[in-house]
Protein backbone atom coordinates (compact mmCIF):
# COMPACT_ATOMS: atom_id res chain seq x y z
CA UNK A 1 0.00 0.00 0.00
CA UNK A 2 1.23 3.08 -1.39
CA UNK A 3 1.04 6.34 1.68
CA UNK A 4 -2.49 7.86 0.64
CA UNK A 5 -2.45 11.58 0.17
CA UNK A 6 -3.12 14.04 3.01
CA UNK A 7 -2.25 11.62 5.63
CA UNK A 8 0.62 11.80 8.30
CA UNK A 9 3.30 9.13 8.31
CA UNK A 10 1.83 7.78 11.81
CA UNK A 11 -2.31 7.81 9.78
CA UNK A 12 -1.02 5.59 7.25
CA UNK A 13 0.67 3.18 9.88
CA UNK A 14 -2.39 3.01 11.26
CA UNK A 15 -4.48 2.66 8.16
CA UNK A 16 -1.95 -0.30 6.98
CA UNK A 17 -2.18 -1.99 10.64
CA UNK A 18 -5.79 -2.22 10.36
CA UNK A 19 -5.65 -3.26 6.93
CA UNK A 20 -3.16 -6.00 7.35
CA UNK A 21 -4.76 -7.07 11.19
CA UNK A 22 -8.92 -7.54 8.85
CA UNK A 23 -7.07 -9.74 6.32
CA UNK A 24 -5.18 -11.43 8.43
CA UNK A 25 -7.74 -12.40 11.38
CA UNK A 26 -11.03 -11.67 9.89
CA UNK A 27 -12.07 -8.72 11.99
CA UNK A 28 -10.72 -5.75 12.72
CA UNK A 29 -8.86 -4.63 15.71
CA UNK A 30 -9.63 -2.72 18.43
CA UNK A 31 -8.07 0.67 19.80
CA UNK A 32 -6.15 -1.13 22.43
CA UNK A 33 -5.02 -3.78 20.02
CA UNK A 34 -4.09 -0.98 17.40
CA UNK A 35 -2.44 0.84 20.27
CA UNK A 36 -0.50 -2.29 21.76
CA UNK A 37 1.20 -3.15 17.88
CA UNK A 38 2.38 0.40 17.09
CA UNK A 39 3.22 1.40 20.60
CA UNK A 40 0.84 4.21 21.02
CA UNK A 41 0.23 4.81 24.70
CA UNK A 42 -2.66 6.56 24.74
CA UNK A 43 -5.83 5.33 23.34
CA UNK A 44 -7.36 8.73 22.76
CA UNK A 45 -4.08 9.00 20.17
CA UNK A 46 -4.98 6.23 18.80
CA UNK A 47 -8.96 7.24 18.73
CA UNK A 48 -7.36 10.75 17.19
CA UNK A 49 -5.78 8.98 14.24
CA UNK A 50 -8.98 7.01 13.23
CA UNK A 51 -11.33 10.36 13.73
CA UNK A 52 -9.04 11.59 11.26
CA UNK A 53 -9.10 8.68 8.90
CA UNK A 54 -12.65 8.64 8.78
CA UNK A 55 -12.82 12.43 8.26
CA UNK A 56 -10.40 11.72 5.41
CA UNK A 57 -12.50 8.72 3.87
CA UNK A 58 -10.14 6.42 4.53
CA UNK A 59 -12.55 4.12 7.47
CA UNK A 60 -16.51 4.02 8.19
CA UNK A 61 -17.33 3.06 12.44
CA UNK A 62 -19.98 2.28 14.03
CA UNK A 63 -20.31 4.16 17.34
CA UNK A 64 -19.61 2.17 20.85
CA UNK A 65 -19.79 -1.07 18.85
CA UNK A 66 -16.41 -3.03 19.02
CA UNK A 67 -13.99 -3.80 16.59
CA UNK A 68 -16.71 -1.99 13.66
CA UNK A 69 -13.92 -0.11 12.05
CA UNK A 70 -14.10 -0.79 8.42
CA UNK A 71 -11.13 0.30 5.41
CA UNK A 72 -13.21 1.29 2.50
CA UNK A 73 -12.66 -0.08 -0.12
CA UNK A 74 -11.31 -3.23 1.39
CA UNK A 75 -13.39 -6.43 1.74
CA UNK A 76 -15.75 -6.95 4.67
CA UNK A 77 -14.83 -10.20 6.52
CA UNK A 78 -16.75 -11.63 8.85
CA UNK A 79 -15.92 -14.72 11.31
CA UNK A 80 -17.26 -18.17 11.04
CA UNK A 81 -17.62 -19.04 14.41
CA UNK A 82 -17.93 -23.33 14.08
CA UNK A 83 -21.01 -25.27 13.46
CA UNK A 84 -24.74 -24.72 15.71
CA UNK A 85 -26.96 -26.62 15.75
CA UNK A 86 -30.54 -26.20 14.86
CA UNK A 87 -31.83 -29.69 16.39
CA UNK A 88 -30.00 -31.19 19.32
CA UNK A 89 -27.91 -28.94 20.47
CA UNK A 90 -24.39 -29.38 20.08
CA UNK A 91 -20.90 -28.19 20.91
CA UNK A 92 -20.27 -25.46 19.48
CA UNK A 93 -17.17 -23.50 20.04
CA UNK A 94 -16.51 -19.79 19.32
CA UNK A 95 -13.44 -20.28 17.19
CA UNK A 96 -13.45 -18.71 14.13
CA UNK A 97 -12.58 -21.50 11.62
CA UNK A 98 -12.43 -19.52 8.48
CA UNK A 99 -14.17 -15.74 7.31
CA UNK A 100 -16.17 -14.63 4.69
CA UNK A 101 -16.79 -11.73 2.57
CA UNK A 102 -19.73 -10.08 2.91
CA UNK A 103 -21.52 -6.86 0.95
CA UNK A 104 -22.44 -3.80 2.70
CA UNK A 105 -25.88 -3.75 3.77
CA UNK A 106 -25.28 -7.46 5.35
CA UNK A 107 -21.86 -6.50 7.66
CA UNK A 108 -24.13 -3.94 8.72
CA UNK A 109 -26.16 -6.27 10.32
CA UNK A 110 -23.74 -8.79 11.09
CA UNK A 111 -21.53 -9.70 13.53
CA UNK A 112 -20.56 -13.11 13.40
CA UNK A 113 -22.11 -16.17 11.19
CA UNK A 114 -22.81 -19.82 12.02
CA UNK A 115 -23.02 -22.95 9.91
CA UNK A 116 -26.79 -24.61 10.73
CA UNK A 117 -26.81 -28.72 11.87
CA UNK A 118 -30.09 -29.95 11.92
CA UNK A 119 -33.73 -29.67 10.60
CA UNK A 120 -35.69 -28.04 13.53
CA UNK A 121 -36.00 -24.96 12.19
CA UNK A 122 -37.35 -26.10 8.69
CA UNK A 123 -40.15 -24.32 9.08
CA UNK A 124 -38.66 -20.95 9.36
CA UNK A 125 -36.47 -21.56 5.93
CA UNK A 126 -33.34 -22.46 8.07
CA UNK A 127 -32.49 -26.01 6.65
CA UNK A 128 -29.33 -27.98 7.37
CA UNK A 129 -25.55 -26.38 5.94
CA UNK A 130 -27.30 -23.51 6.00
CA UNK A 131 -25.19 -20.43 7.35
CA UNK A 132 -26.59 -17.95 9.43
CA UNK A 133 -25.68 -14.17 9.96
CA UNK A 134 -26.13 -13.32 13.77
CA UNK A 135 -26.09 -9.77 15.28
CA UNK A 136 -23.87 -10.11 18.49
CA UNK A 137 -26.26 -9.17 21.85
CA UNK A 138 -26.77 -10.33 24.99
CA UNK A 139 -30.92 -9.88 24.88
CA UNK A 140 -33.60 -9.99 22.33
CA UNK A 141 -37.59 -9.78 21.54
CA UNK A 142 -40.63 -12.13 21.80
CA UNK A 143 -40.57 -13.73 18.69
CA UNK A 144 -37.15 -13.49 17.66
CA UNK A 145 -34.71 -16.54 16.30
CA UNK A 146 -31.79 -16.45 18.49
CA UNK A 147 -28.72 -18.23 19.07
CA UNK A 148 -28.52 -19.39 22.66
CA UNK A 149 -26.26 -21.23 24.71
CA UNK A 150 -26.78 -23.48 26.94
CA UNK A 151 -24.37 -24.40 29.80
CA UNK A 152 -21.23 -25.28 26.86
CA UNK A 153 -23.32 -25.76 24.08
CA UNK A 154 -25.02 -23.78 21.48
CA UNK A 155 -28.35 -23.73 19.45
CA UNK A 156 -31.00 -21.59 17.30
CA UNK A 157 -34.14 -21.54 18.06
CA UNK A 158 -36.79 -18.84 18.40
CA UNK A 159 -37.53 -17.26 21.55
CA UNK A 160 -40.34 -16.75 23.39
CA UNK A 161 -40.30 -15.42 26.97
CA UNK A 162 -43.03 -16.48 29.30
CA UNK A 163 -45.36 -13.89 30.91
CA UNK A 164 -43.90 -13.58 33.84
CA UNK A 165 -40.23 -13.17 32.35
CA UNK A 166 -38.53 -15.65 34.55
CA UNK A 167 -38.70 -18.94 31.83
CA UNK A 168 -38.25 -18.75 28.14
CA UNK A 169 -39.19 -21.52 25.65
CA UNK A 170 -37.09 -22.27 22.89
CA UNK A 171 -39.39 -22.88 20.27
CA UNK A 172 -38.64 -25.38 16.95
CA UNK A 173 -40.44 -24.52 13.67
CA UNK A 174 -40.69 -28.53 13.26
CA UNK A 175 -43.40 -30.10 14.82
CA UNK A 176 -40.82 -33.28 15.32
CA UNK A 177 -38.61 -31.67 17.88
CA UNK A 178 -39.61 -30.46 21.39
CA UNK A 179 -39.35 -26.72 22.64
CA UNK A 180 -36.48 -26.88 24.88
CA UNK A 181 -37.44 -24.47 28.49
CA UNK A 182 -35.09 -22.31 29.92
CA UNK A 183 -34.82 -20.71 33.11
CA UNK A 184 -33.33 -17.04 32.10
CA UNK A 185 -32.04 -16.42 35.72
CA UNK A 186 -29.96 -19.21 34.92
CA UNK A 187 -26.20 -17.95 34.37
CA UNK A 188 -25.59 -21.28 32.28
CA UNK A 189 -27.71 -19.86 29.65
CA UNK A 190 -27.50 -16.91 27.86
CA UNK A 191 -28.13 -15.18 24.09
CA UNK A 192 -25.15 -15.12 22.12
CA UNK A 193 -26.97 -12.98 19.00
CA UNK A 194 -30.21 -12.70 16.96
CA UNK A 195 -30.54 -14.19 13.48
CA UNK A 196 -30.38 -11.52 11.02
CA UNK A 197 -30.12 -13.20 7.30
CA UNK A 198 -29.71 -17.14 5.65
CA UNK A 199 -27.57 -18.18 3.00
CA UNK A 200 -27.93 -20.39 0.96
CA UNK A 201 -25.77 -22.28 -1.45
CA UNK A 202 -27.30 -23.65 -4.36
Amino acid sequence: MTRPNKLTPRQTEVLRFITSFTNKNGVPPTVREIGYALKIKSTNAVAGHLAALEKAGFLVREPNKSRSIRVKGVSSQIPVLGRIAAGSPVLAVENIEETISTDSMLESKSDFALRVQGDSMIGDGIMPGDMIFVQKTSVAERGQIVVALLEDEATVKRFVPTENGKKALLQPSNPAHKPIEVDLTDERFKILGVVKAVFRQI
